[in-house]
């Protein structure tokens, strides 16, 4: 895992809004950084006020703001997906490679 360049805390969040601040190191809420909910990795569940947060800061329309944001303690969300593609290929291949062998030895 990539290691974020900045750390502090989520001193407010909206969650029906998608967005709060983070209280830096400083603990000066005029420092106080925006993050967005698709700043965050994939994670498995939505910020809370007080959660530590480790961030990368970006400029964005002449605003700083986090970027690239993980919730310290939180696993990042899986696509489990994923692994119900690949388990499918294989069952698809080896029903193809079933019927093509019992086609060759019907042929014989």
């Amino acid at each position: 895992m990539a290691t974020q360049e900045y750390t502090g805390t989520i001193a407010a969040w909206k969650d029906d809004r998608g967005f709060g601040f983070i209280r830096t190191e400083s603990n000066n809420k005029e420092d106080d950084v925006f993050i967005h909910i698709s700043s965050l990795n994939n994670m498995s569940r939505r910020p809370r006020v007080g959660d530590v947060i480790h961030y990368d800061l970006i400029e964005e329309n002449g605003k700083i703001k986090a970027s690239n944001a993980i919730i310290e303690g939180v696993e990042p969300f899986h696509d489990s997906s994923k692994n119900c593609n690949v388990l499918l290929i294989v069952i698809v291949t080896a029903i193809i490679s079933s019927a093509v062998t019992f086609a060759v030895i019907k042929a014989l």
